[in-house]
């Protein structure tokens, strides 16, 4: 799954939101990443959406708004949300001493420099927590978001499979063929026809079995040995 970056425009003006839409879409297409961009036009309305919804990545805030200006409203979200990414917009430079107490990344003096822009940009997309590795199974009519990191194994019985991760066990309806291609290769490997692990998990290899890090024993079919032992040393850094 790739990465998404969600991304808010806070501004009064409707004439700088849209610059603003286009300098960043035009950053997004350079950079090969998705960018959902959402736009306000005032602190309060942003201020309610971010009270129900805290995923936002990367916020380019106006200061000078009528109601609660930027730099307030940035004091209010830095309270609950240490990870968003805030890059002041002004027309005048006074504010700039303030932003040490939000962390900004930048303050940006309108008008806006598309290049100083696409830096401060490349800053926030570098602080940003990269999207977690996951799949989506369905349980008796419920939809399941499972993190590939914390699956310890999968086997297989006929035609269904049970996941077994770190908290809870799913048994779903399917081929562990399919389930194969749909996880990350470097971090599982086949190691029977009936199972396959979480390289992260498992403590040792043997001949014909590998222990996990639960303790549990999962059997290692005599032709994937040399397979599993080499994904093993590959993914702990080994040449394998």
């Amino acid at each position: 799954m790739s990465n998404t970056i969600n991304m808010a425009i806070v501004d009064d003006e409707k004439v700088q939101v849209e610059l603003l839409e286009k300098y960043v879409k035009t950053w997004a297409n350079k950079k090969a990443i998705k960018v959902l961009t959402e736009a306000f036009y005032s602190g309060e309305s942003f201020q309610f959406s971010w009270s129900m919804d805290k995923t936002y990545d990367v916020l380019l805030l106006d200061i000078e708004m009528p109601g609660i200006n930027g730099v307030e409203l940035a004091k209010k979200i830095r309270k609950e949300d240490n990870l968003i990414n805030i890059i002041f917009i002004t027309a005048i430079p006074d504010y700039i001493g303030e932003g040490y107490d939000v962390e900004a990344i930048n303050y940006l003096i309108k008008p806006i420099n598309e290049e100083k822009l696409y830096e401060c940009l490349d800053k926030a997309f570098e602080k940003t927590p990269k999207e977690e590795k996951t799949i989506l199974i369905e349980e008796q009519g419920e939809i399941h978001r499972i993190l590939q990191k914390d699956i310890l194994y999968i086997e297989s019985f006929g035609h269904n499979v049970e996941i077994n991760t770190i908290d809870k066990k799913y048994t779903i309806r399917k081929n562990i063929g399919i389930m194969e291609k749909e996880l990350d290769g470097n971090d599982f490997v086949r190691c029977h026809r009936s199972y396959i692990v979480g390289l992260q998990h498992v403590n040792r290899i043997g001949k014909n079995e590998l222990e996990l890090d639960s303790g549990e024993i999962i059997p290692v079919s005599r032709r994937q040995y040399v397979n599993t032992n080499k994904a093993f040393i590959q993914y702990y850094g080994g040449e394998g």
